[in-house]
């Protein structure tokens, strides 16, 4: 990529590289199934969450109904919707649609350059991007400078978005480790790695200004709902590591038997928490290789000259007279 970023690739070079045929509207379903199957994974354990506390109580039980409802929509709707409405770039091009994904990431780069100048002005002492750097952004935009734009988002991206990330992901790993520890229940484990991920994902998109293709997202919302189940799965694997060690160590413990018990619970506990933040900190850093890849993939693809004449344009332009042209001649046949 670094190769390639240094030399100028042809449009035909570029599409042997890294385009690929895909079939879009096959994808989107698959996407919309994944973000379905996560959405009623999550709905299905808060109902049991639910209907434990009925059991507790009727009112722990109409309680947790509004607490239920205001997970769901915070931590599973919001944070899909952000992330489906947050645009990607146009990397995977041809010939027929090479002009206009150019004109889509140019478009997209300046709302990008304009986030990172509006959120540096309204927030203080969050520092995710380099002051001295956006001023510079912003003095490339007001003077309409693509280029000095272009080169500073990159120096951006590549400094300190990179930074910023790699601190949100070591953030929601500990978070995932400490709290899948402590919960000592399959259900929540799988809630809470699914909750995290997904806000994962958000913090990531929010931070960069835009998200993976639906190809890629897709690829990411595959490796959520299998953390989530491995989640599920884990508390018996954890549960037997434990039980063996403390059987291995036994002489030791022979004589004060709840001490066996609280070694096994701790070592169950580590051991998923362990795992769990071990599965989030490879969910985090996937989707800042596809962010990072999909940056310069449009960098890549906005070197590359292409022809004045869009052939998508023409063959619409041309389409347009055909009708046209059909529509006199039948009414004159009239």
């Amino acid at each position: 990529m670094k190769n390639d970023i240094q030399k100028k690739l042809t449009l035909e070079e570029y599409e042997q590289k890294y385009s690929h045929r895909e079939n879009t509207k096959a994808v989107k379903s698959v996407l919309i199934l994944l973000e379905a199957l996560i959405g009623v994974g999550l709905a299905a354990i808060l109902f049991f969450v639910v209907m434990r506390l009925f059991e507790i109580h009727k009112i722990a039980g109409y309680a947790g109904i509004g607490a239920a409802v205001i997970v769901f929509i915070c931590f599973y709707i919001i944070p899909i919707v952000k992330i489906r409405n947050t645009k990607a770039f146009e990397t995977n091009v041809n010939k027929y649609n090479a002009s206009s994904a150019k004109r889509h990431n140019k478009k997209l780069r300046a709302e990008i350059a304009d986030k990172f100048i509006e959120f540096s002005e309204s927030t203080d002492g969050v520092g995710w991007y380099n002051s001295e750097l956006v001023g510079k952004l912003a003095i490339a935009r007001q003077t309409n400078n693509e280029e000095e734009t272009k080169k500073v988002l990159t120096e951006i991206f590549d400094t300190d978005v990179k930074k910023t990330a790699k601190s949100i992901i070591r953030e929601h790993a500990i978070q995932v480790g400490m709290v899948t520890a402590i919960s000592q229940s399959e259900n929540l484990d799988t809630m809470f790695m699914a909750i995290y991920e997904l806000n994962l994902i958000k913090r990531l998109v929010f931070l960069y200004g835009f998200r993976p293709s639906d190809t890629r997202l897709m690829r990411i919302y595959m490796m959520v709902l299998k953390n989530a189940l491995m989640a599920y799965g884990l508390e018996s694997v954890a549960n037997n590591l434990a039980t063996g060690i403390v059987q291995k160590i036994g002489g030791a413990l022979t004589g004060i038997p709840a001490l066996g018990s609280v070694v096994s619970t701790v070592i169950s506990s580590a051991s998923q928490g362990v795992i769990n933040g071990g599965l989030t900190v490879i969910i985090g850093h996937q989707t800042l290789s596809y962010l990072n890849k999909e940056y310069h993939m449009q960098d890549l693809l906005d070197k590359i000259e292409l022809d004045d004449i869009d052939e998508k344009e023409m063959m619409e332009d041309v389409k347009e007279d055909i009708i046209k042209e059909s529509k006199k001649l039948k009414k004159k046949e009239a």
